[in-house]
């Protein structure tokens, strides 16, 4: 059996070591999360090795977020070497990307020459996308940002730059990374992407 997001977590929260688990835990518990997730009660945090704490994220986030949450919290007390040895061992994990059910497939390029949908909404997208972070991380895991674009443009301030510095890349990516892409969209920017949709209609 191959390993899963679960091992690969406890896995980075063992190597972390007892002080900065103690202060992934702290941050955890000050975390912002979306709308709709709800903070493990610190009660539980407290007392919780790192299988817990990986458990926990799993079963209050789900992977797609849990994985965008640890990789948050990580950064946030300075663990980058960790964030990016996640992001490395992620890519081990059996579907590690795909785990959500592909949604809408036919959003992306219809048939004969149609724009994508990305390209379509580009002005748009740029524009009006809030989160960005996880779309990038989403990107690198995929293997379709490399680590210095990834690096260039979460260093960008605004997110509509980050977005502009993002589609120099998209433009060369064949309708299939699009559809990675909008995917992505779909996961971290739900409400916008609906509008767009409707507005289409």
């Amino acid at each position: 059996m191959g390993k899963t997001v679960r091992d690969v977590l406890v896995r980075t929260l063992e190597n972390l070591g007892k002080k900065s688990f103690k202060r992934f835990k702290n941050k955890l518990n000050d975390w912002e999360f979306k709308e709709g997730y709800s903070q493990i009660p610190y009660g539980k945090l407290e007392e919780a090795d790192e299988e817990d704490v990986a458990k926990f994220i799993i079963n209050y986030y789900k992977e797609p977020y849990g994985i965008e949450v640890t990789l948050g919290v990580l950064e946030a007390i300075d663990e980058r070497q960790a964030a990016e040895n996640l992001r490395t061992a992620l890519k081990t994990v059996s579907g590690c990307v795909s785990h959500e059910p592909a949604k809408r497939e036919d959003q992306g390029a219809a048939a004969g020459d149609e724009k994508h949908f990305v390209d379509k909404h580009r002005t748009d997208l740029i524009q009006r996308v809030t989160l960005v972070a996880p779309i990038l991380d989403d990107l690198l895991q995929d293997g379709l940002l490399p680590c210095e674009a990834y690096d260039t443009v979460r260093s960008i301030n605004t997110n509509q730059e980050k977005m502009r510095a993002l589609y120099d890349h998209v433009k060369s990516w064949g309708n299939k990374d699009k559809d990675k892409f909008l995917q992505s969209l779909i996961r971290h920017n739900p409400p916008l992407i609906r509008d767009l949709e409707e507005a289409k209609a």
